[in-house]
C-alpha cells in the first residue's frame, strides 16, 4: 500500500514539474481542470525530486505539528478546531460547522513553517463512504504561501475540489506554483454536497503538504526564555513557563494554577520535545518568528500550547541555586525519567556531540545517588521491523551506559535495555508521535 501511494505521488510530482516548466517561481501555464490533472498524473511518470520521504519511503507531510508547523493567525473559538484538523496529522474527521450546507463564511488559517518549504503536492485522505463524511466534507481547499510575512506577500499555491466519492486512495493535487514559503494560508470553504435536509454538520479530515524543506536553523539558546501561558490571575505572575537550553538539552519549570512543575526536554532537528513533571504526554514546540512558544500535546488530546513572551522570574531563573534536575526528581519519586536531548546519528548508536548536556544531567542524578541501581532504556518509533528496532534501541542504550561509566558512573549499578517500539508514549501514526517515542528513559530500581 505504501508503494502504491508513493507511485501515485511520483506521477503527480512529474506532472507538477512539467506543468511548471521545472521552475520554482513560474506559475502553471496550463489551464487544466482538477479532474484532468488527476488523470494526467496517473499516466505521467517522474522522479521523487521535490518530495522528501521518511526512512520508510513515505512522503513527509510538512503541514503537521510534528514537522513544526503551527498556526499564527486564527481565532481560537471559531478556527481552533480547524487548525487542529489541518495540522494534527491524524486522519479522523473533525466537525467544523453544524450547518448541512457548509460554513457560512470561509474558514482561513495562517500557519508558520519552521523553515523555507517548497510544496510540490497537496492532498486529502480517502473519503468515508458512510457516517460523517460521505458528501459532508469541506468542498473547496485553497492554499496560499508567503515568503515575506504572515500578513502579506501571498501567492496561490493550489486550489481544489474534494471529490466525495474517492474512498480507497488519497486525493492528491499538484501545486500550481512551486515557491519557497515560510507562511501558508489555508482557506476551507463550502461543502461537497450541500443539503439543507442533511442532519450532519460539515467535517474536515486532514490536509497533506508534500515537498522539500530547508534545514531548520536555530541559535544555541533559541529555547531559553520565559513565556506567559494564560490564566493564573494574569499579569507577570500568572501561569508561565521558563526554559533553559544547553546544547540539545532543555530544562525548566513553570507554574499553573498555583502549582509548580518541572520541564524535561530536548531539541532534535530544530524542534523541541518535552514533558511536564510526572506527565508522560509529550509536547512538541517551536519558538515562532514572533517569539511565541507554540506547541501541541502529542497523545491524548493534541491540545495547543501557546505562550506570549514575558513573565516574572521562576525557580528556574539562573541565580544562586541551579534549576531542578528533572531526572533527579523522577528518581526520588521512584518513577522513570523520560529524557529527550540524547540524540544519535540516523540509524546509528553514535551519540551526537550536542547530547553531552543531557548525558551529564543523567550522570549528575546517578552520582548523587551512588547506591541506586537503574536501567537505561532505549526507545524507538515504529519505522523499521521489530527486530531491527530492538537491536538499535539496545545498542543506543548500551552507548549511553558506556558514556556514563566512562565519566564516573558505577558500572555495577547500570543495565542497558533496548525496548524498541514496544512501549510508545504517543501514537506512531503521526510524525509528531514518532519523534516523541524516540527517547531514553532512566528506570530506577527502588
Amino acid at each position: 500500500m505504501a508503494r502504491m501511494r508513493l507511485a501515485w505521488i511520483v506521477g503527480l510530482v512529474g506532472f507538477a514539474l512539467a506543468a511548471c516548466g521545472g521552475g520554482a517561481e513560474e506559475p502553471s501555464a496550463a489551464a487544466t481542470s482538477t479532474a484532468d490533472a488527476q488523470q494526467a498524473a496517473v499516466s505521467v511518470g517522474g522522479s521523487l525530486e521535490g518530495v522528501s520521504v521518511d526512512p520508510e519511503g513515505e512522503p513527509i507531510d510538512f503541514l503537521t505539528y510534528g514537522a513544526g508547523a503551527f498556526p499564527v493567525r486564527f481565532d481560537r473559538e471559531t478556527q481552533g478546531t480547524a487548525a487542529g484538523a489541518v495540522l494534527d496529522g491524524r486522519l479522523g474527521y473533525t466537525s467544523l460547522s453544524r450547518s448541512p450546507t457548509g460554513p457560512e463564511e470561509p474558514i482561513t488559517l495562517t500557519i508558520e513553517l519552521p523553515a523555507a518549504t517548497t510544496f510540490a503536492v497537496f492532498g486529502i485522505p480517502p473519503q468515508s463512504s458512510f457516517g460523517c463524511c460521505s458528501g459532508a466534507h469541506i468542498g473547496t481547499v485553497t492554499v496560499e504561501g508567503s515568503a515575506s510575512s504572515p500578513d502579506d506577500g501571498y501567492v496561490q499555491l493550489a486550489s481544489f475540489q474534494v471529490d466525495p466519492e474517492t474512498y480507497d486512495e488519497k486525493q492528491l493535487f499538484p501545486a500550481e506554483r512551486q515557491s519557497a514559503v515560510r507562511w501558508v494560508r489555508v482557506t476551507l470553504a463550502g461543502r461537497q454536497v450541500p443539503d439543507p435536509d442533511d442532519y450532519r454538520g460539515t467535517a474536515f479530515t486532514e490536509l497533506f503538504g508534500y515537498g522539500a524543506q530547508a534545514p531548520i536553523q536555530i541559535s544555541e539558546d533559541r529555547f531559553t526564555g520565559r513565556w506567559l501561558t494564560g490564566g493564573g490571575g494574569g499579569g507577570q505572575n500568572g501561569n508561565r513557563i521558563e526554559l533553559i537550553q544547553d546544547g540539545a538539552l532543555v530544562t525548566g519549570c513553570g507554574t499553573s494554577g498555583g502549582s509548580a512543575y518541572t520541564v524535561s526536554g530536548g531539541v532534535e532537528n530544530g524542534l523541541l520535545r518535552y514533558v511536564v513533571g510526572s506527565d508522560t504526554v509529550p509536547i512538541v514546540a517551536v519558538i515562532n518568528s514572533e517569539n511565541q512558544l507554540s506547541g501541541a500535546m502529542i497523545g491524548r488530546s493534541f491540545g495547543r500550547v501557546i505562550g506570549e513572551p514575558g513573565g516574572a522570574p521562576t525557580s528556574c531563573t539562573p541565580g544562586e541555586a541551579p534549576p531542578p534536575n528533572p531526572v533527579a526528581t523522577a528518581l526520588d519519586e521512584c518513577r522513570a525519567a523520560i529524557v529527550y536531548g540524547v540524540n544519535f546519528d540516523v540509524d546509528s548508536d553514535a551519540i551526537r556531540p550536542d547530547a553531552e548536556p543531557a548525558l551529564t544531567q543523567i550522570l549528575s542524578a546517578l552520582s548523587e545517588r551512588p547506591n541506586m541501581a537503574a536501567v537505561i532504556e532505549g526507545h524507538t518509533d515504529s519505522d523499521g521491523s521489530d527486530e531491527y528496532n530492538i537491536d538499535l534501541s539496545g545498542r543506543r542504550a548500551q552507548a549511553v551506559v558506556a558514556w556514563l561509566v566512562e565519566h564516573g558512573a558505577s558500572a555495577g549499578n547500570l543495565t542497558a535495555s533496548g525496548r524498541g517500539e514496544g512501549e510508545p508514549i504517543a501514537d506512531n501514526e503521526t510524525s509528531a508521535g514518532k519523534a516523541s517515542n524516540r527517547r531514553v528513559e532512566v528506570e530506577p530500581s527502588c
